[in-house]
């Protein structure tokens, strides 16, 4: 009953990425929150945060471009289903329970998501 990044390929050395605790920055660098080890990914390459009480996923200036459902974005808001590449890495986003699958961000914290 989490809002969480699962892992949608065998790439990633992480199967999913809870979002508890925002923000978390994805990158290559040790002192990234979620490290990826491929040379696709930059050392700090994007972030995904709460703004406006939505997910929301910012490209940190990566060399090889963060992309939604397959189209580069600098920035975007994520809805569940979306895919979220980062290197060669993709992540979909999951609401683990239905009743709050459209919520904004701020309902899900509340509910303890």
């Amino acid at each position: 009953m989490k809002t969480k990044l699962v892992c949608t390929d065998a790439v990633a050395p992480v199967s999913e990425v809870a979002l508890d605790d925002v923000p978390i920055v994805f990158g290559r660098s040790v002192n990234a929150d979620v490290r990826l080890c491929d040379t696709w990914t930059s050392r700090f390459h994007c972030q995904v945060d709460v703004v406006d009480e939505r997910i929301a996923v910012t490209d940190l200036g990566s060399s090889n471009g963060t992309l939604v459902n397959g189209e580069m974005v600098e920035y975007a808001i994520l809805s569940p289903g979306d895919a979220l590449t980062v290197g060669i890495s993709t992540f979909e986003l999951v609401v683990d329970d239905a009743e709050f699958a459209n919520a904004p961000a701020s309902e899900l914290q509340e509910a303890g998501f």
